[in-house]
Parts: structure tokens; sequence; C-alpha cells
């Protein structure tokens, strides 16, 4: 692994286990991550937190698996037996903003594939709560209900799938805020984390696949959720299916994202990031007749520096119509690293420049290399590789895995084998133009 997790890290994290886990890693619960003062105020006044909720009769499924995305923000279940195919929203942890933390940049979730270098755990009868209620603080002992009598499905010790937190006193068991926001377990809406619970009780073993990028199709699609919102990935204005919703494009990707036209503000969604009325950059604006507004998210914790839309960057814009109001807002942009898209070498950054943009395609940020890279917190790791294609020398690429259909990369590039450059005899799968 390319971090060094501190040993106080692992002393404060020492509260997870599975059945390969460490056995440093076996104990009570984590720190909740955010919660709002609201919510914690210890009134012994807990509404309906201290009922169980009802589980839903559903048919279970023979085969389940679950991949879990934390910058997709996603938990994909399916059941190649009977064709299950759903997905739900998830928070799963904050990303850590500590330089001196073995985690920097990092949700806090990613802990357990750092912590054992797999990305597959497994739930199992034995690591699942069907009623989980109290939380006790690791730092006080003071117990919380926060669990809200709702399923806790742990795939890594306290590690787990678990409820909302927020408005845990409420009858329905709380409301999920879709972002970075927990200590490392994946929050999900009450209804979703019951529905999981049914379709998967009883089975002997669930796999759990745990990945940082957003997960993909076969066909390289990325997976999410049936309701689009303003950010999502969309091909076609139809697939923004939400009042006014409109499929704009990120040059960078030749992807779409949905968006909705404004004049001055825009309309929020429950447990989203608010979302900012800015001028739309690609419609013609020599006159104020020509220029339009559109909708895009605000740069919030919850979706940390942009981080779960493809080739945003956070920048602060006025607001249309109304520029003495301004806000930090996620707009189309290069992150600038290896591996990302890139039209010149002024969108490359931390040292890297532009190789084999046109005219008519992007190019991709790299740097010269003589056998090894750097890799930088938050990203995949890169890779000296051999593309003669793209430079005469070593070129750092990112590296993908075939056998995630390539998450790592953009859904435009292929994850293709290549030599180390200097010496040819190591191979690694790497993000590499497609043409």
């Amino acid at each position: 692994m390319k971090y060094l997790w501190s040993l106080s890290l692992l002393a404060a994290l020492a509260s997870c286990a599975d059945d390969a886990a460490p056995s440093d890693d076996v104990g009570g619960d984590l720190p909740l991550g955010d919660v709002s003062a609201d919510d914690m105020k210890a009134d012994g006044n807990w509404g309906a937190a201290l009922t169980c909720k009802p589980v839903p009769n559903l048919p279970p499924l023979a085969n389940p698996k679950i991949t879990l995305s934390i910058d997709g923000l996603t938990l994909h279940l399916t059941d190649a037996a009977s064709g299950y195919d759903k997905v739900f929203p998830v928070g799963p942890g904050k990303i850590e903003t500590d330089p001196t933390s073995g985690e920097f940049r990092e949700s806090l979730s990613y802990y357990p594939v750092a912590r054992t270098g797999k990305s597959d755990f497994s739930i199992t009868p034995a690591s699942i709560q069907p009623c989980k209620t109290w939380w006790t603080d690791p730092a006080t002992g003071e117990q919380t209900p926060v669990f809200g009598g709702l399923p806790f499905l742990s795939f890594y010790g306290s590690y787990a799938i678990h409820g909302p937190i927020d408005n845990f006193r409420a009858p329905n068991g709380g409301n999920l805020r879709r972002g970075y926001v927990s200590h490392g377990c994946f929050r999900m809406e009450a209804a979703d984390v019951l529905e999981v619970y049914a379709r998967i009780k009883g089975v002997a073993k669930v796999p759990v696949h745990v990945q940082r990028e957003p997960e993909r199709t076969p066909e390289r699609t990325k997976v999410d959720l049936a309701a689009k919102w303003i950010g999502s990935q969309c091909t076609a204005n139809s697939d923004c299916n939400f009042t006014g919703g409109y499929c704009a494009t990120n040059k960078l990707t030749q992807r779409g994202f949905c968006s909705a036209r404004c004049t001055t503000t825009c309309a929020d969604r429950a447990g989203a990031p608010s979302t900012f009325c800015v001028a739309d950059p690609s419609a013609a604006a020599s006159t104020t007749a020509q220029a339009k507004g559109m909708c895009v998210p605000k740069s919030v914790p919850e979706n940390f520096e942009c981080r779960p839309y493809d080739h945003f960057q956070p920048v602060q814009l006025a607001r249309f119509n109304q520029p003495t109001v301004k806000a930090n807002v996620c707009m189309p942009a290069s992150p600038g690293w290896v591996g990302d898209h890139c039209t010149t070498n002024t969108d490359c950054k931390t040292g890297t420049t532009c190789l084999g943009a046109t005219a008519t395609r992007t190019g991709v940020c790299s740097m010269a290399c003589n056998q090894f890279c750097s890799d930088q917190p938050g990203y995949a790791d890169t890779f000296c590789a051999t593309v003669p294609s793209l430079a005469a020398g070593g070129s750092c690429l990112r590296q993908c895995t075939p056998s995630s259909n390539a998450s790592e990369c953009p859904s435009d590039m292929a994850c293709a084998p290549a030599p180390r450059f200097g010496a040819p005899t190591a191979v690694k799968s790497v993000c590499m133009p497609a043409h």
C-alpha cells in the first residue's frame, strides 16, 4: 500500500474486525461523524429511536452481492440468480483533511481497504444486528440510540452499513444526507437498509466489494440512481428526470451532467448538496438576452471538493443576474493529476503536463518518469509506463483494475497492460487513450 498508517490512527480505529481482520481491530463502536447538534441532545426524549423498525416481507436473494462505491455514493445490490439489480444512495465516511493523518484525502470508509490491502469483505449472519439501537461514544462511554432500531450490517468489524443517524428519533428512522458524512460506516435511508437486510438475511456469506471510484458497468456506464439530480451523469435530456432537467456537456469528458435552467435561484433536494444558479459558460453571452443561467451543486463538505462529480472542481462564482451574491460551486474542470483529462497544459497541475490532446479530443495529464512515479492521496496508484503513442520516454499513467470494469479510468479511455519504462518485465494495467 502507498500509505503509512500512523500508530495513533490505528489505535483510534482499533474497533473493527471480521473473519479475516487482524486482532487489533476488534471492539466497539466507531465515532459517528457528522451529526446535528439537535440530534445529539441527550435529553432522554428518544421518540421512536427505541422502537425496532418492521422488516418488509420481500423475496430473499439466493446469491446477493454488494458493491459499495465511496465516490459514487452508492450501494449496488445484485443477484445473478434472479436478475435483481438495485442501486441505493449512501453517505460514506468524511474525507480526512489533516495532512499528518495516514488517511489524508481519503474517505474514512477507505480504512478497511488500506488496513488489509484488499477490497473484498463479507456480511454473515453473525455480523448482522437486525435491530441496533444504542451507540456508545468511544471517547466518553455515553450511550445514545442513534441507530434508531434499524439493521446494522457489519462487513469489517464496526465498519458497517446502517441507518441514516440524522433525525434518528423520527418514526421512519431518520433522513439520509448523501455525501461524505460518517466516520467510516455507510449510512443509508431507513427504508433502504431495511430492504437490503430483508433481501440478504439468512445468507451464509454476502460478498461486499468496497472501492474508492464510482462503480461502472461492463459498458463503462456509471452505476447510479435511477432518479437523477443536479450533477448526475447523463447522455440525453431525458435522463435528467426532474422538473426542468436537461443534459449539459462537460468538454473535458465529452459526457453530460444534469442541470436546469435558472434566472437567479435553483430548487434543492432533501439530502443532496444545495444548488446555485450561475452563468452557463457554454452559452453565448455577448448580450444579456443571449446569456443563460444553469444550476450546479455548491461545493460543501458533503461533496468534498466536488469529488463525486466527474471532472468538476470548486470555484467561486457570482449568482446569475445577481452578481453581488457569490458561492463556491462545482464547475467542469480538470483536477489535473495523473490520469485526468486535459485540453492544454494549464489543465494539469502538480508537475504534470497534457499528453495526446488535439483540436478534436482531450489528452491525459502525465509526467515523465524513469521506472517509478509519485502517488497522490485519494487517487488510484500510478505506474511508469512505456506508451510510444504518448511520449518517447516513460509516462506516468493511472493504474486500473479490469475486473472492476476499469472504474479508475475515464469512460473513453482503455484499461490495457503496459510494460514499466526501463524494466519491461514488470507489467501493469493502466488507463490510456483508446484511439
